[in-house]
């Protein structure tokens, strides 16, 4: 069977429709997360009003990770007896992903269901167009090029 040529294989054609992690998610890891899941969706699967909340949520994984880590670390019950203070932090990570995932149909149900099953699977995103979305500056922006 022969190769097919990469120029075949399909990618969209930029990734300004996508939607951008806003400025103030300094945080490497819900950054990168951000621009996972967005990539992960069609470009048109978010809106711009989106932003915030999916930022949230990138926040609450990593925090989730976070407790999960000490949890590991420290043990879920103290030398004292005390239940760890990491406990509450991962109940509420949780919490906060499972709402914000049903918010943003990012979950199973919000997925499957026949109002919002896509019509088309995500076209794949270019290595170059991933790490753009990563940086926070934009090129298309006015007074960024130096």
């Amino acid at each position: 069977m022969p190769r097919k040529s990469s120029k075949t294989i399909p990618f969209a054609a930029s990734t300004m429709e996508c939607l951008r992690p806003p400025p103030d998610l300094d945080d490497a890891d819900a950054r990168s997360l951000f621009v996972d899941i967005v990539c992960a969706c069609r470009a048109d699967f978010f809106e711009a009003s989106d932003a915030p909340l999916l930022a949230a949520y990138c926040k609450a994984v990593v925090l989730e990770r976070t407790a999960s880590a000490g949890l590991k670390d420290d043990g879920y019950v103290l030398r004292d007896g005390k239940p760890s203070p990491w406990l509450p932090l991962l109940q509420a990570a949780t919490r906060t992903m499972s709402t914000y995932s049903r918010m943003l149909k990012l979950n199973p149900a919000g997925r499957h269901s026949p109002l919002n099953s896509p019509k088309e699977p995500p076209l794949p995103v270019s290595y170059f167009d991933r790490m753009g979305l990563l940086q926070e500056r934009r090129d298309d922006e006015p007074g960024t090029h130096q």
